[in-house]
Order: structure tokens, then sequence, then C-alpha cells
């Protein structure tokens, strides 16, 4: 009987010893008491890196881009410093972000990426190696920064004057490319493509087709129109190429496959590249000028926080 005590005794003993190791938290900062675990730093770091690798085509070798995978883990340390104390000075401020904003944002992007494919928004966070979750908090992190950027900064104006100024040193910068105005329907299949393309040459409306059947959500409400196309456009270059192929009132008689689908591709009027005048761009330009110099501001008030923060690097060295 002792020893099936002493026995019970050693079980919830390690059971016990389990239960507090599970709770360790390993932080790898404090920010004015305030850790910053281990946990939050690889998930950022994960959705950091497969973006990086995502929009370069790449996949980093922990070897041959050493340098360049250190210096992507100090900005996210870097960053999450930056979002502690951003959260830290919102709650001063009594900034907050409510749930039913960051779905304003969530809601319309999931469905867009169910839109391009079923499945499409899962797809999205395993590539990314995040969860909903993750997400969320950098859409909160993101409004959150906004709106306490209006909280503090509140006397940033630039006047007619500066604008005036700042277009005429970079009078270059406000040139319209000019480019063709571009129709697609996105398909599919092939088939279907081949059959909108047929009736399409029998004389059918093309908006009215586009809002049919594309499954573009971009542009199918619009009759199928992506706008001005020019050689800067960010396209998928088989879509640019055909597009900037064809004359004025043009189909391309052939479905152009891309990652996306089949696009069934039509021209419309070719626009002239011309310079823009201060009057034609004064309204955006001011707005630009603000809020450039509203983030600067915001950027010097960050750093003085940090500046002024009690901070410890817990990482390994």
């Amino acid at each position: 009987m002792y020893k099936k005590l002493m026995v019970l005794a050693s079980l919830i003993l390690l059971l016990l010893a389990a239960g507090c190791q599970k709770q360790t938290v390993n932080n790898v900062a404090t920010v004015n008491g305030e850790g910053i675990t281990q946990v939050e730093y690889d998930k950022y770091y994960n959705l950091i890196k497969s973006n990086y690798e995502q929009q370069r085509g790449t996949t980093l070798d922990a070897s041959a881009d050493k340098d360049l995978i250190n210096n992507i883990k100090n900005g996210v340390f870097e960053d999450l410093i930056m979002q502690k104390l951003m959260r830290q000075e919102a709650s001063k401020q009594s900034v907050t972000v409510s749930k039913e904003e960051v779905d304003e944002v969530l809601v319309p992007f999931k469905e867009s990426k169910e839109a391009e494919e079923a499945g499409g928004y899962q797809k999205f966070l395993d590539s990314m190696q995040s969860s909903e979750e993750d997400i969320r908090n950098q859409i909160e992190i993101s409004i959150l920064y906004d709106k306490l950027l209006d909280k503090v900064i509140t006397d940033v104006s630039v006047t007619n004057e500066e604008a005036q100024a700042y277009y005429t040193e970079n009078e270059a910068l406000f040139k319209d490319p000019g480019g063709t105005q571009i129709y697609h329907i996105l398909v599919d299949s092939e088939e279907l493509a081949r059959d909108i393309i047929s009736r399409l040459k029998q004389g059918e409306d093309f908006a009215q087709l586009a809002a049919q059947y594309s499954t573009d959500p971009g542009s199918k409400a619009d009759g199928g129109d992506v706008g001005l196309v020019n050689a800067s456009t960010s396209f998928v270059p088989e879509f640019k190429q055909v597009a900037l192929a064809l004359k004025p009132g043009q189909l391309h008689p052939e479905p152009v496959k891309s990652e996306y689908g089949y696009h069934i591709i039509k021209a419309g009027d070719k626009v002239a590249a011309s310079q823009l005048s201060f009057e034609d761009v004064k309204s955006d330009l001011q707005r630009q000028l603000e809020m450039d110099a509203k983030n600067k501001a915001f950027e010097e008030y960050m750093q003085n926080l940090r500046d002024s923060a009690d901070i410890k690097d817990l990482r390994q060295q």
C-alpha cells in the first residue's frame, strides 16, 4: 500500500511539473514590463517571411540567405516592439478598435479570396502560415495606427503654396502615361471562354456577358472594365501582352490563360500620354502631402515613445 501511495504521489508531481512547464511563457522582449512572447514572434516572423517569399516567387534558404533572414528577424522584432508601444499608447489615449471595424476589412477580403476559388481564403491562410486570429491582429494594428495618428497628430496642414511648390519641383511625376482601355471576362473553363467569344462575334453585348459570366468581382459589374492598361500596369504578363497588342475596339480571338483562369479580352479607346496640370492634381496632391507629413510626425512621436520606454531584449544571441 505504501509503495502504491508513493507511486501515485510521484505521478501527481510529474503531472504538476508538466502543467507548470506548459504554462511557462518565454518572452523575446519586454516593453514597459509587458512581454512579447516567443509564440507571437514566431507567428509574425512566419507571416512576414511567407509574404516576402510569395511576392518574390522564391523560398529563402537558411544557409544561402542567412543575412537576409537575420534582417527579416530583426525587422520583425522591431515591428513587435512598436506594435506593443502602439497598443500601450492607444490604451492611454482611450483609442480602441471594435470587432465590427476589423470585420469591415476582413469580410470583403475573405469574400474576394473565395470568389477567386473555392477554399481560397483558407489556402491564403495556409500559404501565409497564419490563422484568422493572426490576420485579425494585423488588421487591428493597421486600424489602430490610423486612429491613434488622428488622435495625437492634429496640427499638420499643407498650404496651397506648398503644394504648388512641390508640383513645380516634381513636374515629371505628374504625367499621365495614357494607355488602352481594356475590358475582360474571366471564366474557369476554356470551353466556356470560346463559347462567349463566339457569341461576341455574333454581336452579343460584352458588358451583359461580363455581368452574367465573369468571375472577376472587381470588373464584372462595370462591364468587364479593368481601366487603362500600359507598360507599367501590374497585370500578369500573359494578360498585359495581349491587351497592349490590341487595336481600339478589337476583340482577341482566342481565350488567354493565366493563373486566374481564361480571359476574353477586348480593347477600348487609346488614351495618349499627357502632362497633368497643377489644377488637375491639386486636391489629391495636397491630401497626399498632408498624409505624408502626418505619418512622418507620427513616426517621430512613436520613436520618442520608444526612446523613453523600458525595453529589454531577451532573445538568445
